[in-house]
């Protein structure tokens, strides 16, 4: 259907009738890097002019808006046949014009119904069903945001109160879902659309009913609240990175979202402290920054502050040509953009990077993981190794990691435990990859040796976020691959809560089995659950030393309401579906995740980027807030001094006594987190019913360990490399300012 849209779209805007009869050229990136001004204006500049001379074209499939109304144009002077009527109306829905795009198909149902072809009909009526579905979700839980808004199974508070639309909605699923009983896609919308108007289940049909059981969890799970109204953390944007980290070092996490869109402003959220948060992307001198799907953060030229590197172009193809943005931090509450002076601009399209301290000569040194497909240039993945002065020098053909291919996540780990960083990327159309680190000694340039195959990293073929982890609690990090297999995601999601066999992947969780090679668990991991993985972030969200997982889902599609997952780590053995339990079976795209302590009671909230890939389908991000436990807990904030300054790959061994005398080890890793989402680098770590913690020993990148004794329990504690002592740190714990919803201003941020 794809490629027909494209044909079409030739054919309306162009007039073409060659399409598909020879290869359509690369679109080149011509736009000139102003010149005789700073880093900083100079890409506020320059991004502003790719968005006019170099986003903004017909033939750009991402540029929805441009392509609805020069489409509309042209079909007001020319009678349109029913296939480029399709056209035109599937472009208005991606562009947002979600009222155009239903005047347009009941028009050409009602007038030219008689002369289409049964498939044309069924593919009008489908379009036409989901169309009147958005627009009851653009009526309700956009424009009448609540905290459970598109939040599964709807609750009371959610259902709609403009109803028309999704009444519309609801009897043409219900006629597709009749006449195809093979149709799973239209059953799952169907039993949304009953949701969203308070008819599920007793007025669905037994056949078409999807039972409530199918949306229990696994096991009880305390609630988590979706604040982001009352913080007015609720911006909305299309897909984006979100990262939870403390900026300022004032003690308190803050929040910065993106939009990947070049015309969509970064957000950068300053905690309080006094239980509320305050935009100051102004302030922080983030104003004309646009664009991003992804964020990742560091601190990396070592000066004690966190800087940004924003990612563009992914999934864009040959209009991804685009510069990343390195945002150094100044210390002062405000950001530059220095990419043009440290040596990271390039222009190829990523959404996917890693820092790491490659060769351990305590600077950061950056992976990009770039995107090659079948049908657009060369753009093999880059290594920019730290010159230790705030620049970089890209080597990656060097390294041996000048990969074309179509890269989209990549994490840093060392999964042999010989103290340097391995590097695992998952490559969305192939098989993945295992890149061992081989450099060996201090000094020497960066070599990395691909030992996928004999460490048995395969598949999934369709994959998307990826992470390292040691779930399990043995000492070794394990790699979970998440799959991303968009052509029958929707289909397999019905499916699945059908009980009926699947048609795509599953994801994968490998278990390090010590020796340099892996072991597949697919089948008995728990995370075989269809769900179009995008973004991803883990923590230990009931503190009880286990590492638990939530994925960002859905494709672009707005027939793609997958709801977000969060598995819950059952004792190292498995992984426990707990989505409805607390709250996060959001139905909306899941993009950027970052896990961190919002409010330093010592257990971990979770911000959310949501929204889609389509220019229309812009959401409002989510701010989940942890209703509390009663385990033991404690954050390690860690500082390198011969190492790099945010201790990036240490591994962390934390022995905790029991009550009855018994102890346990967890192991960590400082890290951001998985591939989609950039959580905080304080080790906030859970110690279940641990009485206290005998010790804790510190790998420190580049080879130095050490080990601390006596450390509290239920506290924040500050250990820096060389240091024989550790100091225990006084952070305020906060209480939220969360107004009744009566007494909210419901006003959000515009994502423009």
């Amino acid at each position: 259907m794809k490629n027909v849209i494209i044909c079409l779209f030739a054919l309306v805007v162009a007039g073409s009738t060659g399409c598909g009869k020879k290869q359509k050229e690369f679109a080149q990136n011509t736009v000139a890097w102003p010149e005789g001004m700073d880093d900083h204006q100079a890409m506020i500049k320059y991004l502003a002019a790719l968005q006019e001379e170099y986003f903004q074209q017909p033939d750009n499939r991402y540029a929805s808006t441009l392509r609805a109304e020069r489409m509309l144009e042209r079909l007001q002077k020319e009678k349109g046949e029913p296939a480029v009527v399709y056209d035109v109306a599937f472009e208005c829905l991606s562009a947002g014009k979600t009222t155009e795009t239903i005047h347009l198909l009941e028009e050409a149902l009602k007038q030219q119904g008689s002369d289409l072809q049964q498939e044309q009909r069924l593919q009008f009526r489908k379009l036409l069903a989901i169309a009147y579905l958005r627009y009851g979700e653009q009526q309700n839980c956009i424009s009448n945001h609540v905290a459970q808004s598109c939040i599964l199974p709807i609750a009371p508070e959610a259902m709609y109160t403009e109803r028309e639309a999704t009444i519309k909605a609801y009897d043409l699923y219900t006629e597709l879902a009749q006449e195809d009983k093979a149709d799973l896609t239209s059953v799952f919308l169907l039993n949304v659309a009953a949701m969203n108007l308070g008819r599920y289940p007793d007025s669905l049909p037994d056949a078409l009913r999807i039972p409530p059981s199918a949306f229990e969890s696994e096991v009880d799970f305390p609630y988590f609240e979706n604040a982001a109204i009352p913080l007015h953390l609720d911006v909305i944007s299309a897909s984006g990175g979100a990262i939870t980290e403390d900026f300022d070092n004032d003690g308190f996490i803050d929040i910065v979202t993106s939009s990947w869109f070049l015309d969509d402003q970064l957000h950068y959220f300053h905690n309080n402290g006094d239980g509320t948060f305050t935009e100051q992307t102004e302030a922080a001198n983030l104003n004309g920054i646009t664009g991003g799907l992804n964020l990742i953060h560091a601190d990396y030229n070592n000066d004690g502050f966190r800087d940004i590197f924003i990612l563009r172009g992914g999934w864009w193809n040959d209009y991804g040509k685009l510069p990343n943005s390195l945002l150094r931090n100044n210390g002062d509450g405000t950001f530059s953009d220095v990419t043009k002076s440290s040596g990271l601009f390039s222009l190829y399209p990523t959404q996917t990077a890693v820092f790491a301290d490659f060769n351990n000569d305590g600077w950061l040194d950056i992976f990009v993981g770039n995107e090659t497909r079948r049908n657009t240039e060369k753009y093999p993945c880059e290594l920019f190794i730290s010159n230790a002065d705030g620049t970089f020098s890209e080597q990656a053909q060097k390294a041996g990691v000048n990969l074309p291919v179509f890269a989209k996540g990549v994490v840093a780990g060392d999964y042999d435990n010989d103290g340097w960083m391995d590097i695992a990327i998952s490559s969305q159309g192939q098989d993945n990859f295992l890149l061992k680190n081989v450099t060996g000694e201090k000094g020497k340039p960066v070599q990395f040796k691909d030992v996928s195959k004999q460490a048995g990293i395969v598949g999934p073929v369709k994959s998307f976020p990826l992470t390292f982890l040691d779930y399990n609690n043995d000492g070794w990090e394990d790699l979970i691959i998440f799959t991303y297999d968009a052509g029958v995601s929707d289909y397999d999601n019905a499916a699945y809560l059908l009980q009926q066999p699947l048609k795509g992947e599953v994801s994968v969780l490998y278990k390090n089995n010590g020796d340099g090679t892996f072991s597949n668990l697919s089948g008995t991991s728990g995370i075989e659950v269809p769900m179009a993985a995008m973004g991803f972030n883990y923590g230990d969200v009931n503190n009880d030393g286990w590492i638990d997982l939530y994925v960002g889902t859905g494709t672009p599609e707005y027939t793609s309401l997958v709801p977000n997952k969060m598995f819950l780590n059952n004792n190292g053995s498995d992984f426990k579906d707990i989505t409805t339990a607390g709250g996060f079976g959001h139905l909306q795209k899941g993009h950027g995740i970052g896990f961190a302590d919002l409010d330093n009671d010592g257990d971990q909230d979770i911000y959310e980027d949501m929204g889609g890939g389509y220019q229309g389908a812009a959401f409002q991000g989510a701010c989940y807030l942890n209703p509390g436990n009663d385990n033991a807990w404690i954050t390690l904030m860690l500082v390198g001094t011969t190492a790099n300054k945010d201790a990036i790959g240490a591994r962390v061994k934390i022995v905790a006594s029991l009550p009855d005398g018994t102890e346990r080890s967890i192991y960590q890793t400082v890290r951001t987190g998985g591939s989609f989402g950039s959580g905080s680098m304080q080790l906030e770590t859970g110690l279940g019913k641990a009485a206290s913690v005998k010790e804790v020993t510190i790998q420190w990148p580049g080879g130095a360990t050490a080990v601390y004794t006596g450390l509290p329990v239920n506290t924040y504690v500050k250990i820096e490399e060389g240091k024989a002592e550790w100091s225990k740190v006084d952070h305020s714990t906060i209480e939220w300012q969360l107004a009744p919803a009566a007494e909210m201003d419901h006003s959000m941020h515009n994502m423009h």
